[in-house]
């Protein structure tokens, strides 16, 4: 029976980091969208999106949120427990760091997003 994955660690510049359960990977570079015409379905049309890895990281004395927000082409893995690995390539972190509650909202986005592993 094959094992449906349960747990990911995300890995930045070589170091994982404590995120907590929860973390989401969106792997495309496009979204498709339906088409409605008057007969009924006539297609869709495509529009390009960013790949991104959001995750909340859980904010300890060896944290450094600077370190996030100096973030402009790294290399993220999100390392998936049935073996399988994503990279998202050319990487940043996107959007305001938010700390909040002893917890990090981190979004990571990057150039593309490959399956490694598996």
């Amino acid at each position: 029976m094959p094992q449906v994955t349960g747990r990911v660690a995300i890995t930045v510049k070589g170091s994982r980091l404590t995120s907590k359960e929860g973390a989401t990977l969106k792997y495309s570079t496009s979204e498709r969208e339906g088409v409605a015409g008057d007969a009924g379905p006539i297609g869709f049309a495509e529009k390009t999106v960013i790949p991104e890895i959001e995750c909340v990281v859980a904010h300890t004395g060896a944290t450094r949120l600077a370190d996030f927000d100096a973030m402009k082409d790294e290399t993220v893995s999100f390392d998936c427990d049935t073996g399988t690995s994503y990279v998202l390539r050319n990487a940043w972190c996107a959007g305001a760091i938010e700390l909040s509650k002893g917890e990090v909202k981190i979004k990571f986005q990057g150039l593309k997003c490959e399956e490694v592993g598996a």
